[in-house]
């Protein structure tokens, strides 16, 4: 449950190994591909000075980026050509590109000889899908006059009149039905198309036929496609002839595809061989993009975890003459990505992390305190029995559909029904099991300080990561004295020291309330001087970055924000408990609608829908307000999530 240490790996290899070590790479995937050009031009991929290195030195005045050279595009079209073919069903399979040889000639060959096979038959059907379609949008243009007693033939040979056909949006239908008595034609309002638009047909004229058109083009008339002058007869007589042909076409479209699926499926072994050639080809095509390249050698970088660096020593020594070193991420080798690993437990909690940020690789992963004070938070606000089981069979269906919010969902109703039960609560109901703790509307005053006692340890906890953070980091300033840092973490705990020795009434607070709050002002001074203090610890030249009055302005408003702060921080965990009581008496209001309908069958409809209201409602808002607590009240003091996630082969250079 941590962030994984990387390395950067830099390779030097001979040129003729490049397409084997670029599968090796594509097959191992767990690693982040770096431009090796960028690494080498920043100075940060260095080969040692040696005799046996000279070749590769003298490489770098002559490279090329792999950019420049390598194009995947004839390789991805055909792919995707075999992967419409097939409707998707096409897959990589790792094991058979591991264990085969690839000849990208002969795959490329079968699939020339494939696709033209399958030529002359998807081009007949491709022409009958087209004479579908037309006969789709005749069918469409003619049923507009269905109700026309008269031929097409008598129509189009007018010879003092033209008429067309088309529709115009509903605003402009209303400015066309104002200026009826204007329009040199005779306007009839035929039917409505599917996107709202009027249809009409015009007759005209033909003397007056320009300015006509004229008017139309202003209202944005767009004429109806379909009609063909093949036919003469009436639209009845018409539609009842293309409803024909497309019932014939249809048979020989289904004849077609009954034909290309049976020469598909027995195709179907050499089209995944292909497939997969092909698709391993375009992909190491990228790799090699990444790469760069001298006359005789080539030059790799990327980013692997440290565990799996034997792995990769054991790859490069297939090649001869390969070198490969490795850099740890503290030697200069740039900033590395952010690798996190979490148990099953809490990995699908690494979404709500992202949505703050990457962490930093050298920053702790919240992962595992987010999940289980997220978990803990929304059980203590939505603990209920019954609707905490159906939010856990919901994830439960979601997750393994793959909604990864799904996997999270379910373990927020596993939770919600441990609280059911230690409220004594079954889909809102409080006499069906006896509580294991207590009833919240029974314990206002305890469901409310154990809320606040909830949010002190956690604030403590945040505390304790923030200070780790910054030690890690080296700063001293932050880590030690800031507001979030050892002494504001004491300072908080005097002061909350202080509040309970009171508030409880002990006989030693008339001793300790004086020494804590000195030791309260006494940190208060530091975190003000904090910045001087930690340069003069450090021996640096200068105390101050800036001007000391300006340092000592912003320190003054920094220290009464903290304070207010570390109040509104802790007071606003209340919030926890106080859903738990919202939670009761939403319920108890639908409970007391049911009974006052004095009527059985809509009491239990009431009570039903208050369940489902309850559910949706409450889910949505108590999930909210537990993140709004890890983002603002416990993120602002020890998370920076500036990082840049580990990004592995298949989702760097996936195409597919």
């Amino acid at each position: 449950m941590a962030i994984e240490n990387v390395i950067m790996m830099d390779v030097v290899g001979k040129i003729k190994y490049v397409d084997k070590f670029a599968k090796d790479i594509f097959l191992f995937n767990d690693i982040q591909i770096v431009d090796a050009m960028q690494e080498i031009d920043s100075g940060r991929f260095i080969l040692p000075i040696r005799e046996e290195n000279m070749g590769e030195l003298l490489g770098f005045a002559q490279l090329v980026s792999g950019e420049t050279m390598m194009d995947e595009k004839n390789f991805v079209k055909t792919v995707n050509k075999l992967n419409e073919l097939y409707k998707g069903s096409l897959n990589l399979d790792m094991i058979s590109l591991a264990k085969s040889e690839n000849d990208l000639g002969k795959a490329l060959g079968k699939a020339r000889e494939f696709d033209g096979n399958l030529v002359v038959e998807y081009s007949e059907l491709k022409q009958v899908n087209d004479q579908i379609e037309a006969l789709g949008k005749s069918k469409i243009a003619y049923s507009y006059l269905d109700e026309l007693d008269a031929k097409m033939s008598e129509l189009d040979s007018l010879e003092n009149f033209s008429y067309s056909l088309g529709s115009v949006t509903k605003d402009n239908a209303v400015r066309l039905k104002s200026i009826y008595n204007s329009v040199t034609s005779i306007v009839f309002h035929v039917g409505n198309q599917e996107d709202n638009e009027e249809v009409f047909m015009i007759v005209s004229p033909k003397d007056l036929e320009i300015e006509s058109q004229r008017i139309l083009k202003a209202l944005n008339f767009k004429p109806i496609e379909g009609f063909d002058g093949k036919y003469t007869e009436s639209p009845k007589e018409i539609l009842e002839a293309i409803d024909a042909e497309i019932k014939a076409l249809q048979a020989r479209n289904a004849e077609l595809l009954k034909k290309l699926n049976i020469h598909l499926e027995e195709n179907r072994a050499d089209a995944t061989d292909s497939f997969n050639t092909l698709s391993l080809y375009a992909n190491l095509s990228i790799i090699k993009k990444f790469m760069a390249f001298s006359d005789e050698n080539f030059y790799f970088s990327g980013w692997i975890s440290k565990r799996d660096k034997q792995r990769m020593e054991a790859i490069a020594a297939k090649y001869p003459e390969m070198i490969i070193m490795f850099s740890d991420t503290n030697k200069g080798s740039g900033k590395p990505p952010t690798k996190m690993k979490n148990n099953w437990l809490f990995k699908p909690f690494e979404n709500l992390v992202k949505l703050y940020g990457v962490p930093s690789f050298n920053e702790l992963d919240p992962t595992p305190f987010l999940s289980l004070t997220y978990m803990f938070c929304f059980g203590f606000m939505f603990g209920d029995v019954g609707q905490g089981l159906v939010l856990a069979v919901a994830g439960f269906i979601l997750g393994k559909r793959g909604v990864e919010l799904g996997k999270v969902l379910f373990r927020l109703g596993i939770c919600s029904t441990f609280f059911g039960f230690m409220y004594g609560s079954v889909f809102g109901f409080e006499e069906v099991i006896h509580a294991v703790w207590l009833r919240p509307f029974e314990e206002i005053n305890s469901i409310l300080f154990v809320a606040i006692g909830i949010g002190i340890g956690m604030l403590f906890v945040a505390y304790v990561y923030s200070i780790i953070n910054k030690l890690r980091q080296k700063e001293i300033k932050e880590g030690v004295f800031g507001k979030n840092g050892i002494c504001g973490f004491v300072l908080y705990a005097s002061l909350l020291a202080i509040v309970g020795v009171n508030a409880g009434g002990f006989a030693v607070a008339t001793v300790l309330t004086p020494i804590l709050a000195i030791l309260a002002v006494l940190l208060i001074f530091i975190v003000l001087i904090r910045e001087p203090l930690a340069n003069y610890l450090q021996k640096n030249s200068h105390l101050y970055e800036e001007e000391p009055s300006a340092y000592y302005i912003e320190s003054g408003f920094e220290l009464f924000e903290m304070l207010l702060g570390m109040f509104s921080n802790t007071v606003s965990f209340i919030r926890i408990g106080a859903f738990a009581l919202v939670h009761v008496g939403l319920f108890v209001a639908f409970q007391t609608l049911a009974e006052m309908a004095h009527n059985g069958v809509i009491s239990v409809g009431v009570l039903i829908f208050a369940n489902i209201f309850v559910i949706v409602l409450e889910t949505l808002i108590v999930s909210i307000q537990a993140l709004r607590l890890q983002f603002y009240e416990l993120f602002s003091k020890y998370y920076t999530g500036d990082g840049v996630e580990f990004r592995p082969v298949d989702l760097q250079i996936n195409l597919f």
